[in-house]
């Protein structure tokens, strides 16, 4: 079994979206990812059936689409993350991160978590997509939320492993990545883009001038999956490259 994975930050609020949304779907075209994980997709209402990755989705053609809201305006207009898939969906589930109200960076942008179990080659697989808050204070708080909820529908499911994708809005070394990096249970989660260059910087942002690397693949256990390869995807429509990783599992 190979796997496919892209993660990447479509910046939905930003000007231009008709341009960066067809430059976007001709490189998913081009990679064919099995799984992407979108961050900043914005939709007319909670439903999210007429959203920026349903959009992408029908100019690429063959993939799943499951929208999940976080923020919502008083119009109904929400921003949330979207997992498109290329492998069926056997179910799906939504976390929804603690807000404080006393941290001015987090208590008005509320985050979720959106798991969806697939069933690839024959096996259950856990896939995550999330993007953490800007404030480092609640990037550790929700990042132990987000541990406990991917080993609890993990345990549920009886997958085989996991994948988690997205913008953590956190550097490598932060306490919030750490945590990540301590594992549960089933394990430590594994940074590829780390796990095949080891220390160097690959900055995901901005992706004019690419200093901070907040845009992440990882996965679990470190023991069932094997690296092939793992890259950023150039300038792309968007203030975030993207990361795309090769996975495979280990015989």
């Amino acid at each position: 079994m190979r796997l496919v994975v892209l993660t990447q930050n479509i910046f939905g609020a930003a000007p231009g979206w008709r341009m960066r949304r067809d430059r976007i779907a001709r490189r998913i075209a081009r990679l064919r990812p099995d799984i992407i994980g979108l961050q900043e997709v914005h939709a007319r209402d909670t439903l999210g059936t007429d959203s920026q990755a349903h959009e992408l989705a029908s100019l690429v053609g063959d993939y799943h689409v499951d929208f999940a809201p976080a923020r919502v305006t008083p119009g109904g207009e929400c921003e949330g993350v979207a997992l498109l898939c290329g492998h069926g969906i056997r179910e799906r589930s939504v976390e929804s991160l603690t807000l404080d109200a006393t941290d001015r960076l987090d208590r008005s942008s509320p985050r979720v978590v959106l798991c969806a179990m697939l069933e690839v080659a024959g096996v259950a697989v856990d896939v995550f997509v999330t993007h953490l808050s800007l404030s480092r204070r609640a990037r550790v708080r929700t990042m132990r939320e987000l541990v406990a909820f991917a080993a609890r529908e993990r345990e549920r499911s009886g997958s085989v492993g996991a994948v988690l994708i997205g913008d953590l809005n956190a550097v490598p070394g932060e306490r919030a990545i750490a945590a990540l990096e301590a594992g549960d249970r089933a394990g430590a989660w594994v940074d590829a883009w780390a796990q095949a260059h080891g220390r160097a910087r690959g900055g995901t942002w901005p992706s004019f001038a690419p200093l901070r690397r907040i845009d992440y693949v990882f996965y679990q256990p470190r023991e069932l999956w094997r690296l092939e390869a793992c890259g950023r995807e150039p300038l792309s429509g968007s203030d975030h490259l993207g990361i795309v990783a090769r996975l495979s599992l280990a015989s």
